[in-house]
């Protein structure tokens, strides 16, 4: 703590009169981006990876991973509500675990927004090859990147309506497959009038035709589908009045997202049997309403999926970049992410992680094909710390707010038995991901990632320190 307090008294020093972030994010702006702006391309393309390595059991892994997702927006929403500022987490981490865990912990976030920007990118342009598969997969993801980096520097409150609507239209989108799908199980239309059922959850193979084994390499993928909803917090640093705005979001989001994903993953492995993916390279929703005679139909919802890829990426530079900024503040990088634009947004930070991420699309021009799974499995050990480092800060805040009788906005109620179940399943997500031989390089890379943050913060910031 006595390295934070350093530098974070030379930054005041050096930035003494410099504009503040813009609190604009209303009420109806955080709701639906606190919905929307998770769902992505995870949800829309990348189940259609899970389904092939697990079949019906990765229903196992939506339901694991989403009790998981509601832990930890539990844990985070009682923390934010006493503290609701722009770094969030990592300044939880650093408060209760460390000057050294708070810089790490913002790191390893940045490093998984630019990992899942990465992978969305590369999905753009897969999708686009469903209307033209001889196009090559990088240059829709470049679009795309330069379109989300240039939204990011306009004024928060134009970002928060624009992420509004793809919100809705992500929601909307998720609706009508489900309706459909519900339509073919319970009535058999667009099915020769017979009623499908929950046959197709067994009659396949069975239930776990690759074993246990499938559904546990399936968790980095879904751990993906789940990760960033934390980003609610963080945007708690541009929103008006962010006790009352952000409650009713911390009570709701961690629901309503595992309804939609595990609601929508259920109707699609019952609607046809999963076996029948296997054999396509689309989205399992473009799928349904292939198969159903509807390509028109298909057609408009692989768009909404490109739209929501651009959304949630655009959601990414903006967590990104605030991450930078609210570190920057504390003096762990740079001043010059801290400088804002004439629309009171961390331009700089803003470029940075878009240039980053560029790294992507050329990655993708070298393997378009493999891009998607390792880019994503990579984000997934920087998720996990994330989440872990939340549970144990949670934990420790509240053992201090106990100890000072301290009456909280949004207590935890079953203290402390709701976080170690977290951590309990947040462990067993972590061996899953190890020991698949798919996922094993999300480990290595995001250790790689882990020591060179390690290496700046003693060389940087823990040797600064100790010359004054």
């Amino acid at each position: 703590m006595k390295l934070q307090a350093k530098l974070k008294e030379e930054w005041v020093e050096e930035t003494k009169g410099e504009k503040e972030l813009e609190r604009s994010l209303s009420k109806r702006h955080i709701q639906m981006l606190a919905l929307g702006g998770v769902i992505g391309v995870g949800l829309f393309y990348g189940s259609a990876t899970a389904v092939k390595l697990a079949g019906p059991g990765v229903l196992i892994s939506f339901v694991f991973c989403g009790i998981l997702a509601a832990i930890v927006m539990r844990c985070l929403g009682e923390m934010t509500m006493e503290n609701p500022i722009s770094g969030s987490f990592s300044h939880f981490a650093g408060e209760y675990m460390g000057d050294r865990m708070g810089f790490l912990t913002s790191g390893m976030w940045w490093f998984y927004w630019v990992a899942t920007v990465m992978s969305e990118l590369a999905a753009i342009g897969k999708l686009v090859q469903y209307w033209y598969p001889a196009f090559p997969a990088w240059i829709p993801g470049l679009i795309a990147l330069v379109l989300f980096t240039l939204s990011n520097l306009l004024s928060v409150k134009i970002f928060g309506e624009l992420e509004y609507w793809f919100a809705i239209l992500k929601v909307m989108a998720i609706t009508v497959f489900m309706a459909f799908g519900a339509l073919i199980i319970l009535t058999g239309l667009f099915n020769h009038g017979q009623a499908v059922g929950l046959t197709n959850l067994w009659s396949n193979g069975g239930f776990l035709p690759n074993g246990i084994l499938g559904v546990f390499a399936t968790i980095s993928l879904v751990v993906q589908v789940y990760s960033g909803i934390e980003t609610l917090a963080v945007e708690a640093g541009e929103s008006h009045n962010p006790r009352v705005t952000l409650k009713k979001s911390f009570q709701t989001v961690a629901l309503r997202i595992s309804l939609f994903y595990i609601g929508s993953i259920l109707i699609m492995l019952c609607a046809f049997p999963w076996t029948y993916i296997l054999e396509k390279s689309a989205s399992p929703y473009v799928l349904m309403f292939t198969k159903i005679g509807i390509p028109f139909a298909a057609g408009l919802v692989n768009l909404i999926i490109i739209l929501s890829a651009f959304s949630s990426s655009n959601t990414g530079v903006y967590g990104g970049s605030r991450m930078l900024f609210g570190m920057a503040k504390k003096g762990y990088y740079p001043n010059n992410f801290t400088k804002l634009n004439r629309n009171d947004v961390p331009h700089v930070a803003v470029w940075v992680t878009a240039a980053i991420i560029s790294i992507g699309v050329f990655i993708t021009y070298l393997a378009p094909d493999n891009v998607y799974v390792w880019i994503t499995s990579a984000s997934a050990f920087a998720s996990l710390w994330t989440w872990g480092v939340i549970l144990i800060s949670e934990l420790l805040f509240r053992r201090k707010a106990n100890q000072q009788n301290k009456v909280l906005h949004y207590p935890i109620q079953f203290w402390p038995t709701v976080p170690i179940i977290g951590l309990l399943i947040l462990i067993t997500a972590l061996i899953a991901i190890i020991t698949s031989p798919l996922t094993r390089i999300s480990v290595f890379g995001g250790i790689g990632w882990l020591v060179i943050l390690l290496v700046y913060y003693q060389v940087k910031l823990k040797g600064r320190i100790q010359k004054n």
